[in-house]
């Protein structure tokens, strides 16, 4: 029997190029995502182009008992599952008292509750298999504090500070905790429209769904702990670090407005919950 891999929002971005770069090595998969959002054709796609078995789940995961639900499909179905790619997730960049609170609930709900919750549940089958893998999709964000991403940022950094910690936990165990921090990603029609609204600059540390989900699985399955996609961005990170904090404070600033300003212009509607990551 193959490998199975369970990828949360996988319908669309980088959950979908993550179910295919999977696929093309051979595990089968439990897809998760939104009803309606194109999942039945995926799995059929990914089934009809790839020797594996796809399993999928039409769920919200902001509801507690659509995560059990997801839990108890596992055991029940008794699927091996070695791999959980936790990368469901909203983002936004938004000013803190001007936004509706109902969408920094939904971030908290799916970003931090929801990851956490899925994992607990399916440590004890991860356990079962004879090596395994947690991948959680962080942001680069958690590095750059700044307006706008007040809400967004707090709960990358708590999948960032809760992975490292949890990969401390299960040393000695056949569990591996890595994290993805990626920057910008053009994961969907929404997030190409506001990216290309963005700066030059900006525009430089943009990769591709399938440019992330290789090199993450890779670097994953390799062993690597923190993963960073992109040598441009690697660099700038580096370079970051040397920067004085008023300095990186100001250019974080400036990031923030443009994709503010970005917003504006292509009149974003309601932030897409399986669209995890953006711009830094």
């Amino acid at each position: 029997m193959n490998k199975v891999a369970l990828i949360t929002g996988a319908s669309d971005g980088l959950g979908k190029a993550m179910a295919i770069s999977c696929a093309k090595k051979e595990m089968d998969l439990l897809l998760v995502a939104l009803p309606e959002t194109g999942l039945p054709e995926l799995a059929e796609f990914i089934e009809g182009s790839f020797e594996v078995r796809t399993h999928y789940l039409e769920l919200d995961l902001t509801e507690m008992e659509n995560c059990q639900f997801l839990i108890n499909y596992v055991i029940e179905k008794e699927l091996p599952v070695s791999f959980l790619i936790n990368n469901a997730g909203i983002g936004g960049s938004v000013g803190f008292v001007e936004e509706n609170f109902a969408l920094f609930d939904k971030m908290i709900l799916l970003n931090v509750r929801a990851l956490t919750f899925i994992t607990h549940g399916l440590i004890p089958i991860l356990e079962k298999q004879e090596k395994s893998y947690i991948l959680n999709v962080s942001s680069m964000i958690i590095h750059f504090e700044g307006p706008f991403k007040q809400v967004y940022g707090a709960t990358k950094s708590y999948i960032y500070f809760f992975s490292k910690c949890l990969d401390y936990e299960l040393v000695g165990k056949n569990i591996q905790v890595s994290i993805l921090c990626p920057a910008g990603v053009n994961s969907n029609i929404k997030m190409r429209l506001l990216h290309n609204n963005c700066s030059s600059f900006q525009k430089l540390t943009i990769l591709s769904p399938e440019e992330v989900a290789d090199y993450a699985l890779e670097k994953c399955l390799a062993g690597k702990r923190e993963i960073i996609p992109g040598k441009f961005i690697r660099f700038l990170f580096f370079i970051s670090k040397l920067m004085p904090n008023s300095l990186r404070r100001y250019l974080t600033l400036i990031n923030n407005k443009n994709l503010i300003k970005s917003n504006k212009i292509i009149k974003e509607p309601e932030p897409a919950m399986e669209s995890n990551v953006e711009v830094l």
